[in-house]
């Protein structure tokens, strides 16, 4: 990038040297004119261990609340933390820095900032340097990224570079008492997501403490596919301050994670009754300054890091594992339950697919920590312990507490019955293997963690053998599963209608939902697809079925949006003559008892979703829904399926919500208000575009909150028109996933009146009440169990006399009357081996008259089979059954036996 973009006016003016480090050859700014390293890792170390070069010592809360208010003081408006989960966006799981935050909607200009300039400190996570964590000193998985952003747009600018690096010169300098020459900015370039721009990472005492990006430029491509940057239309600072190095830089210690974690830590070196001695302080400082060097994504650049602190340290590799390996465990074990706790709290349940991976990942680590070293101690101890040191700033993993340690040892104990069955599962893979003549590889690792949760450390010692494990296993699986790849249901049809230069469509069935007669104007015909000018046909969308009924005489099959347009499928019914034609005005007629009906299920989804989360906790997330005619069904997040008095008295909670005849509320409302009145938990359906999102909301009579989603369906205006919901059926469709499967409104009063016809059916047959159906069942069940045991022993009996009296026969043809295919074949079983042993010509066991054994085509095949052997082998023997379509044919065969 130009050299000019790094040249501002505030560094001419407080006479700051531009320079190019030695080592590295890249450009940097200093205040200092005797600095002539950059001073980022290798060309610099961590010199600030031991001795910190700000005046005041400060905690992760207290450097926080510093950060804040010096932007507050400064004109910026302070914002509070976005989710851990990006609910708002479809192509991530998390948020992995602050800018997340705002993107897409508003660096797309869809929608205003919440604030401009605002300041935040956004709770992170990151899996790409998993394997890191515990051992740099400096890498975490879960982490704060302070920030102050700026939105420039022509009409409205508010500044750029040369304040964004006055604010953090000042902020460093003045506020924190560093000294300028310690202090570089080092010339960067930012790229991504086709955007790009001028960025300085700040470097102090040899660890970069912030970057400082300015999005300015678009990535343009012409007709001949060449790429030109061109400037954006708002040009955007995107600034990020890591807090827990700030925090570790004002503190001086040996690694970041004894300031991040002091509480956590002291429990955990009790629980090991583990000293750190001044000796073992100096080396784990060492030891930090050279992982400086390094990112420890391999094995080898391990054993380099070791190596080379070791040399330094002057003491052996072995000297030095054995001091650094308990601690690198415990800080494993510290980071990874406070990113559990976030994750948990933030409603991520632990499973095997999408964000619920990510937190099943940390708790296996974190079991796999503790045990080597020897800690047994409840995973959910320790996020307690996380708990109690973050409740005072976010009071909602206190209000979330029970919930959070709930999640956490179920996911725990699911781990040790998973290590029960591993050994069986390792051990049927590796003779599998064996017999390939192939190792156990990579993807043979994956997969076992993948699928069963076994760890290649465990599978390496189920196996009892060397086997090779990547260095960065924990980071490929974490790359596997970091995109959000969303399954979509495909349409019926591809509807190929190009709505280019065609009006949006009036979408009127929002503006009145009960009306189901209207005339609209003809504005586009492709085929069988007809535009309207505006409609009250509801297209497919948000898992709802789409309205049905016609246009004129032209039957209405299907209705899809596409962009702004909603197109209708048309269909001739039999005696139906006549075309439409652009420009016609034509009525149409909604199907009204199928709104009605499809209204119903999507209102009871919304009523089952709020009752589901106020009764199984704050974890419950729709994850999928769809609303036909005939049913509906909701999938949430959740563990585990419920006992059936949890779904009846979710069932009941639902019903009760109908009978309270509660008010809902529908509105299109500003994304940032939406958000800013109702939280992210608005987004239940996935993430939804455009810069008004339409709410639904449900109040109590007290005015209480009940729920409120963005939603695009169709809705009634009270609970009390659903009339009554059944919930049909359960169950769990993947790890973490359980459907819900429902009726509403009419559909549910037919379900209870079919289910109540069968119990008068089924009582008349037993001649017993319908109150006395359960018992009279239960007693005929128990007497049938009896029954068959008793024809069981009857049966073998039968066969022991059989067999006395066949001794000695040449020639055996048995034929069995009156008894199921089933009964034939144990009986055919039990001979088989008395006959192989006793006959050197064959036995025919057949049924002439029971139909049952010839239905399946594949007994009926190896029915004829058997017949062509038995008339045509010879000093063979087997016994057969086979299917008798030709009965006549199979009396002769017995006669002629």
């Amino acid at each position: 990038m130009d050299s000019k973009e790094y040249e501002l006016e505030y560094f001419k003016a407080n006479k700051f040297y531009r320079k190019q480090c030695p080592s590295c050859k890249r450009y940097f700014w200093t205040q200092d004119k005797g600095v002539e390293i950059c001073g980022e890792p290798p060309c610099g170390e961590y010199n600030f261990i031991g001795n910190s070069p700000m005046k005041k010592i400060m905690n992760l809360h207290e450097m926080r609340e510093f950060y804040l208010k010096f932007f507050e003081e400064n004109g910026h408006k302070r914002i509070s933390r976005y989710p851990i989960t990006a609910r708002w966006r479809d192509d991530v799981f998390f948020t992995q820095a602050s800018v997340y935050d705002f993107q897409p909607h508003v660096l797309n200009g869809t929608v205003e900032p919440p604030a401009n300039p605002l300041t935040i400190s956004q709770t992170c996570v990151r899996f790409n340097d998993i394997d890191n964590v515990g051992k740099t000193g400096r890498h975490f998985t879960m982490f704060e990224m302070m920030a102050h952003h700026v939105f420039n747009k022509k009409d409205k600018f508010v500044y750029f570079k040369d304040r964004t690096v006055e604010l953090c010169n000042t902020l460093l300098v003045e506020k924190l008492g560093i000294s300028p020459k310690h202090t570089t900015y080092v010339e960067a370039e930012w790229e991504g997501g086709g955007n790009a721009g001028p960025c300085f990472e700040v470097i102090v005492d040899g660890i970069e403490l912030a970057t400082l990006v300015f999005m300015m430029y678009k990535d343009v491509i012409d007709d001949n596919g060449n790429v030109r940057r061109e400037l954006m239309d708002m040009q955007v600072v995107d600034t990020g301050y890591g807090l827990e190095r700030f925090v570790w830089m004002s503190q001086g210690k040996e690694n970041a994670y004894e300031c991040i974690f002091p509480d956590v830590l002291k429990f955990l070196k009790d629980k090991l009754n583990l000293k750190t001695t001044n000796e073992q302080s100096k080396i784990l400082a060492e030891y930090s300054r050279v992982a400086g060097n390094f990112n420890v994504e391999s094995k080898k650049k391990l054993d380099l890091l070791r190596e080379e602190a070791a040399k330094r340290i002057r003491i052996s590799v072995a000297q030095l594992i054995e001091v650094v390996f308990p601690y690198e465990n415990l800080y494993a074990v510290a980071d990874h339950t406070r990113a559990l706790m976030f994750l948990l709290n933030d409603g991520v349940v632990p499973s095997n697919t999408k964000a619920g991976y990510f937190a099943r990942l940390l708790v296996r680590k974190t079991i796999r920590a503790l045990k080597n070293l020897n800690l047994n101690i409840p995973i959910a101890e320790i996020v307690e312990k996380q708990i109690d040191a973050f409740k005072g700033q976010f009071p909602d993993v206190n209000e979330n507490m029970a919930e959070i340690l709930n999640l956490a040892g179920i996911e725990e104990k699911r781990y040790a019955e998973t290590l029960k069955e591993g050994k069986d599962i390792v051990s049927r893979l590796a003779k599998q293997k064996q017999k390939q003549k192939k190792p156990i590889d990579n993807n043979d690792l994956i997969m076992l963690y993948d699928t069963y949760g076994l760890n290649p450390e465990i599978v390496k010692e189920f196996l009892g053998v060397e086997i090779s494990i990547p260095d960065d296993f924990y980071i490929q699986v974490a790359k596997a599963h970091e995109k959000n790849t969303c399954i979509k249901e495909e349409k019926k049809e591809k509807i190929n209608l190009n709505p280019e230069g065609i009006p949006d469509t009036e979408l009127l069935y929002y503006k009145n939902s009960e009306i189901f007669e209207f005339d609209a104007k003809v504005l586009k015909i492709l085929d069988s697809f007809v535009v309207l000018d505006k409609t009250y046909f509801y297209p497919e969308g948000g898992g709802q079925e789409c309205d049905t009924g016609f246009v004129e005489n032209l039957k209405i099959s299907d209705v899809q949006k596409k962009g702004k347009i909603v197109i209708h499928k048309t269909e001739k019914t039999e005696g139906t003559e006549g075309n439409l034609k652009e420009g016609q005005t034509v009525h149409c007629r909604v199907d009204k008892q199928r709104r009605i009906q499809l209204t119903a299920h999507h209102t009871a989804t919304h009523i089952i979703n709020a009752c589901a989360r106020n009764r199984l906790g704050n974890h419950i997330y729709q994850s999928g829904a769809h609303k036909s005619v005939d049913m509906a069904r909701l999938d949430i997040t959740h563990y585990a399926l419920l006992a059936s008095n949890e779904l009846q008295k979710l069932e009941n909670d639902a019903n009760q919500t109908i009978a309270d005849e509660n008010p809902i509320e529908i509105s299109f409302m500003k994304r940032n208000e939406a958000e800013s009145k109702y939280g992210f938990r608005l987004y239940q359906g996935g993430a939804v575009p455009g810069k008004f999102i339409r709410v639904i909301k449900i109040n109590d009579s007290r005015g209480n909150l009940i729920d409120a989603e963005a939603c695009g369906g169709t809705h009634f205006n009270n609970t009390g028109d659903v009339r009554i919901i059944k919930i049909i059926n359960q169950k769990r469709i993947q790890d973490g996933i359980l459907r819900l499967e429902f009726v509403a409104g009419k559909k549910a009063h037919e379900f209870i009146s079919n289910n109540e016809k069968i119990l008068k059916k089924s009582s008349a047959i037993f001649s017993v009440e319908i109150s006395q159906l359960p018992k009279t069942c239960e007693r005929f069940f128990n007497e049938w169990k009896i029954l068959r045991k008793e024809n069981k022993e009857l049966k073998n009996t039968v066969c022991e006399i059989l067999k006395e009296n066949l001794k000695g026969r040449k020639n055996v043809k048995l034929q069995i009357d009156y008894l199921d295919a089933n009964e034939i074949i144990d009986i055919a079983k039990n001979l088989r081996n008395f006959a192989i042993a006793n006959f050197k010509n064959k036995i025919l066991v057949s049924d002439l008259e029971n139909q049952g054994i010839g239905i399946n085509n594949s007994i009926g095949i190896k029915g004829l089979k058997a017949i062509r052997e038995i008339k045509g082998e010879k000093g063979m023997f087997r016994v057969y059954v086979f299917g008798n379509e030709d009965v006549e044919g199979v009396k002769k065969l017995v006669n002629s036996a």
